[in-house]
């Protein structure tokens, strides 16, 4: 049965107040929390084992009483709880910005000549391409723990370090399924191509390719799955049967799960949040499907910063990433990472691998503007 108006409304604050990851957001890690036996393990874990960096003497540099200004473009409980692991075992603050990627990406391109910020952790790697291709990126700082990094996700220049990947995948709201849809006759669609059935117009959400990464994955893994003139006009049809693109990755799943649309393709991490919050999203990564990588990068000018070199050493950490795993389920390309609630491991995705992120991220822009112009 359909929700109520009421209910949506509950389950819509609920999710807010969770996740927090509609829109930007300000915080600094040093906001009070409990520190669990096993957290507190891990911590120590870091610190004597992965979160140092090391002086000309081979001492560990004290950054007890520095603070850092960072960017990221994945979720926001995951930044804050990173944020506070790192305090708790440097004493260095950080305080972080969350955008969604392509306000990221604006954002660093304006302050170029004067960044306000050392690094940025998450976001598309087409995103990642731009800055290093604007010269707002450097490669000045190598990690231990980039050796973690299986080599084929590795940026062969350094510019960026990869964290994790993320795939595309169709998620299906299954109430709204049963209740509406299961009588039609109609398989529930797990390809693209079924997503073109008349009887889906206006029922799928996605995100929007000018401003949301994720959006740019979608539409640059579908041209190069496709010969160019048959993909354009897939993208036109499928354009058809949206109902609404989002500024961010993450509202499709979202609303998907609250029932506002049937259908939504967005990253299959951000649907598992949904789903795993209890809410009735289906998800299905389709054989050849998209994907990227999500690195970290830093900003020129800031390599040589030995608190922003510690922090880059905890995101590339175990440590870090199992916190990136465990609150937004994505799939981490450490091997001895923790594996995603309800997720799978990166060797068990039908991914596309003959798609590239990066020479996507090459010619975004002419991409990015033929489909405005196709959308109108």
């Amino acid at each position: 049965m359909k929700k109520t108006i009421a209910s949506l409304l509950v389950m819509f604050l609920f999710t807010a107040s969770l996740f927090g990851c509609s829109g930007s957001s300000t915080s600094s890690g040093n906001s009070p929390r409990e520190t669990s036996p096993s957290e507190a393990a891990s911590v120590d874990s870091a610190a004597a084992k992965e979160g140092a960096t090391t002086a000309d003497s081979g001492e560990k540099v004290d950054i007890s009483g520095m603070e850092l200004n960072v960017l990221i473009a994945y979720h926001e409980d995951v930044a804050r709880r990173q944020a506070e692991t790192f305090e708790q075992m440097t004493g260095c603050k950080v305080n972080f910005l969350r955008l969604p990627t392509g306000e990221a990406i604006t954002k660093l391109i304006a302050e170029k000549d004067n960044p306000t910020v050392t690094l940025l952790a998450g976001g598309t790697v087409d995103g990642h391409q731009n800055l290093k291709t604007q010269g707002i990126l450097t490669n000045g700082y190598t990690s231990a723990n980039e050796e973690y990094i299986p080599e084929q996700y590795r940026d062969p220049e350094g510019y960026f370090k990869t964290l994790y990947i993320e795939t595309v995948s169709i998620g299906v709201n299954t109430e709204r399924w049963e209740d509406e849809f299961a009588d039609s006759g109609v398989p529930m669609p797990t390809t693209l191509e079924e997503l073109l059935n008349p009887i889906f117009e206006g029922e799928i959400i996605m995100p929007d390719p000018t401003t949301s990464g994720t959006g740019y994955t979608i539409i640059s893994s579908i041209l190069a799955s496709m010969d160019e003139e048959a993909g354009w006009e897939f993208l036109e049809a499928l354009n058809k049967q949206i109902g609404q693109y989002t500024s961010s990755g993450y509202t499709p799943g979202e609303k998907t799960g609250l029932g506002e649309y049937l259908i939504c393709i967005n990253f299959f991490a951000d649907q598992l949040i949904v789903s795993n919050a209890g809410y009735p999203v289906q998800s299905n990564v389709f054989e050849g499907a998209g994907w990227c990588t999500v690195p970290v990068s830093i900003v020129k000018g800031a390599e040589d910063d030995p608190a922003l070199q510690q922090y880059i050493d905890f995101l590339l950490s175990k440590e870090g990433m199992d916190i990136l795993v465990e609150l937004a389920p994505v799939v981490a390309v450490r091997e001895d990472v923790i594996l995603p609630k309800n997720g799978k491991r990166l060797d068990e995705l039908p991914l596309n691998l003959e798609y590239d992120a990066v020479e996507a991220g090459k010619v975004k822009t002419e991409t990015v503007e033929k489909f405005s112009a196709m959308v109108g």
